[in-house]
């Protein structure tokens, strides 16, 4: 069973149903990796830097930014930037990566 009692719309198991299931272990996973692999298989050539670039800006978002709940700097909002990134490089492939990636950021997040 996964769960995220902590986000929006989930709510907590109860006792008895807690009691059903063993506990494991969980680690934070390495969003630098999945997002260099993610602009990799994007296309994109210089993936490594970009994904540097990106994790740092998404950290000082999330450490900085208020904590409201419609901020969201997970996983899931990384994956989303990088496939919008990924299109719009499809689209043009002209333009140069760094520019890609800045205007899916700017497009998806305003």
């Amino acid at each position: 069973i996964t769960m995220n009692p902590g986000y929006a719309g989930r709510t907590e198991l109860p006792e008895n149903l807690k009691a059903l299931f063993r506990p494991c272990a969980m680690v934070v996973p390495d969003f630098g990796m999945i997002c260099e692999i993610m602009l990799m298989s994007e296309g994109f050539i210089d993936a490594r830097l970009l994904a540097r670039k990106f994790i740092t800006l998404y950290t000082l978002c999330r450490e900085l930014l208020s904590k409201q709940d419609h901020y969201d700097w997970g996983l899931r909002a990384i994956k989303s930037v990088l496939v919008v990134a990924g299109s719009l490089k499809r689209g043009d492939k002209g333009r140069p990566e760094t520019e890609v990636l800045m205007r899916a950021l700017r497009d998806f997040n305003i």
